[in-house]
């Protein structure tokens, strides 16, 4: 039971979720202390295994009175954006590998986030058009010739 909830807040943190220690003693019925450890635990496995998760934190924000998962690794909105610019500005994919490979981008944002990114990109996806090719598939050209020997 205890390593499920440690394992669900930390995937809280990944969808970047405020994490309250006192509305998660509610939802799993079990006393802030117990939360208070689970966070700690949270804290202490990211410490320790720093080669492992880089600098993964969770802080606390005493405005919020949450905790917010930070890593390094991850992309900031800034740079999705300017990602999801690029690409639909290189206007090499088809709309379908577009809009697939900006949906899987957009995973690693919060849901609030991911609704900004979405108004952002909204009138470039209205008005795109990709050049025409010869081949179904870039990626797959591209895939092809990155793995290709001489």
């Amino acid at each position: 039971m205890k390593q499920s909830r440690v394992l669900e807040i930390f995937f809280r943190g990944l969808r970047g979720e405020k994490i309250s220690v006192k509305n998660l003693a509610t939802e799993y019925r079990v006393s802030i202390k117990s939360n208070s450890r689970d966070i700690n635990d949270l804290k202490i496995f990211f410490a320790d295994h720093r080669e492992l998760v880089g600098n993964t934190e969770l802080e606390y924000s005493y405005q919020d009175k949450s905790y917010r998962l930070y890593m390094d690794e991850f992309l900031t909105n800034k740079e999705m954006f300017s990602l999801i610019e690029v690409l639909i500005g290189a206007r090499a994919f088809s709309k379908m590998e577009l809009l697939t490979i900006v949906e899987k981008i957009k995973r690693f944002t919060t849901p609030k986030d991911r609704t900004k990114l979405n108004e952002l990109i909204r009138k470039e996806f209205y008005h795109y058009s990709a050049v025409k090719h010869d081949c179904e598939s870039v990626q797959e050209i591209l895939w092809q010739l990155g793995n290709s020997t001489k």
